[in-house]
């Protein structure tokens, strides 16, 4: 099972969901059905061919759990030596892990896992999970004269690395399942990889996100990057785009029509319960005119990721994620134009000669002011 985690950054809202909710019987999966856990961290920025394998020492006390993850480290290096460009690496067992999800899952059960980044100790990446983590920061860069379209096909040298992390990963994870024979074909490619990349962190608005995005999220896609902001209780964009971009890699294309799409109940053969089903744009025709809607089938659900405390009203709780969003608040703002020089000359010329005829007229007034204000004479007594 592929997971993504929302929202980690602020004491792991995402894993310490997951977690409660395998406890409470609210997941598909228990805790104890995990067999064990690989996570990917930090792998853009390898100074060298080393990947690093961080373990949990406290876990390992437990014989059984020890002898997993040595099964797990041995399969993972057995995994990359046929890929001459990564060389994984282990630590010192006392080290402890670095910040991590599965940490989460450590807390609630000791459980075999590995976490895998580019850095024994030390972040390589300064920006991590920042607001400043941007392509730029990990050496993604494309050609001045290519177009946005060729630029989202460019294999750069970071896809390249990438490609070459999730070869070996991909090779632990089907001997891991029990595969046992061809293991050295399975390998990663560097043209998702690189699109990936571009369409994350460089332009979502590209023609392959649009393929695989339901017609009603076109207007997600934006001619910048995707904005990772983690919102309180609805899916974000690149929540999203995540799940539409694993329908694609991971489900198949079936030949139900839009309506049966929408409503696979009514088909036979099909499980609504199993799969998710999802009416997408598709590619473009040969003619480059229209697209080629279709329907998707696969596993690629979404589960909610909000903080275990607010559903149990314990708003002071050491155990689980408290964090909240800032009241929001209507800011607004008034723009004036600034007027040209010459504007500015004539206002002011117009406004000093009005003010000198103003003195003239008020001082001729002031000085005829007993003749052009005379009080009327009372009338005199009229007698008979």
């Amino acid at each position: 099972m592929f997971v993504f985690f929302q929202g980690e950054t602020f004491d792991y809202i995402g894993s310490s969901r997951m977690v409660y909710d395998m406890e409470k019987g609210k997941f598909p999966i228990r805790l104890e059905n995990i067999d064990s856990f690989v996570e990917l961290k930090q792998v853009a920025l390898r100074n060298s061919l080393e990947l690093w394998m961080h373990t949990d020492p406290m876990s390992q006390k437990n014989e059984s759990v020890q002898n997993q993850v040595e099964h797990l480290l041995t399969t993972l290096q057995k995994s990359g030596t046929g890929v001459p460009a990564v060389v994984l690496r282990r630590l010192n067992q006392s080290q402890p892990l670095p910040p991590s999800s599965l940490q989460r899952f450590l807390r609630a059960r000791n459980i075999s896992g590995v976490v895998l980044a580019d850095h024994p100790t030390v972040f390589h990446n300064r920006y991590y999970q920042s607001i400043y983590d941007t392509a730029e920061n990990i050496n993604v860069s494309y050609p001045e004269w290519q177009s946005p379209e060729e630029d989202l096909n460019f294999v750069t040298d970071t896809a390249k690395a990438l490609a070459d992390v999730a070869t070996v990963l991909g090779r632990a994870l089907y001997q891991l399942a029990g595969g046992t024979k061809f293991s050295d074909n399975i390998q990663a490619d560097p043209q998702t990889v690189t699109r990936l990349l571009y369409g994350f962190l460089v332009r979502a608005n590209n023609s392959w996100f649009q393929s695989f995005l339901r017609q009603d999220l076109r207007s997600i896609l934006g001619d910048g990057p995707l904005q990772h902001y983690i919102a309180v209780s609805s899916p974000t964009n690149t929540t999203y785009i995540v799940q539409c971009a694993l329908a694609n890699l991971t489900g198949e294309v079936t030949d139900l029509t839009r309506e049966q799409c929408q409503d696979p109940s009514k088909v036979p053969n099909e499980n609504k319960d199993l799969y998710e089903y999802t009416w997408v744009q598709g590619p473009m025709n040969s003619n480059q005119t229209d697209r080629l809607p279709r329907c998707v089938r696969s596993t690629a659900r979404l589960a909610r990721a909000l903080s275990p405390a607010f559903e149990l009203g314990q708003w002071g709780s050491t155990e689980y994620s408290t964090w909240t969003e800032s009241r929001w608040k209507d800011i607004s703002a008034r723009i004036f134009l600034i007027a040209s020089k010459e504007l500015e000359f004539v206002t002011l010329t117009v406004g000093f000669g009005v003010l000198v005829f103003s003195l003239i007229i008020t001082y001729c007034i002031n000085a005829k002011a007993d003749v052009l204000f005379i009080a009327p004479r009372e009338p005199g007594a009229v007698s008979f």
